[in-house]
């Protein structure tokens, strides 16, 4: 199944719109009106009319994308909002779409999970154990049953099988 043209990922081009807006266009400068750039910009690369909410909303998410973006640069750990927004992303047509996939969280004490591992491991070992006995005690069933019924027993003319 095709992706649908609204599902893809435009945030980095918003990004750079909003950084070449910023640092060329408005330059922070006090008669020039940064909304009005990214109005404008924003407008062609998404192809339709860009509402003061739509500049706030995007505006804000950008802000956050960068500052989680930092935060996973300096290996800084991210709480449980931030690490949901990384699922978050801008389509094409300019709205904010998220992919729901559960993420799961930070390894919060490692050696409580080091010894969660090797329990683990010392389980898997014991039940790979366990099966190779339960085998054998199955084979040798087998061969009780081939023999018993290789024997040729009878009782009272009536010939004994091991079903």
């Amino acid at each position: 199944m095709a992706i649908p043209d609204y599902r893809i990922d435009y945030t980095d081009t918003a990004l750079e719109v909003y950084e070449m807006a910023m640092w060329k266009g408005y330059k922070f400068l006090k008669k020039r009106n940064l909304e009005s750039w990214l109005q404008y910009a924003w407008s062609i690369l998404f192809r339709r009319k860009m509402t003061d909410h739509d500049l706030r909303v995007l505006q804000h998410f950008i802000k956050q994308k960068k500052s989680v973006d930092l935060k996973i640069k300096c290996n800084q750990r991210l709480n449980h909002k931030e690490r949901n927004f990384t699922t978050q992303y801008i389509g094409k047509d300019g709205y904010i779409y998220m992919n729901k996939m559960m993420i799961s969280g930070e390894v919060v004490n490692p050696k409580e999970t080091a010894r969660l591992e090797k329990l683990l491991q010392q389980a898997e070992k014991e039940r790979l154990a366990r099966y190779e006995e339960y085998e054998i005690r199955h084979l040798n069933e087998m061969a009780r049953r081939q023999w018993f019924n290789n024997q040729d027993f009878k009782y009272k003319g009536i010939p004994l099988k091991w079903k």
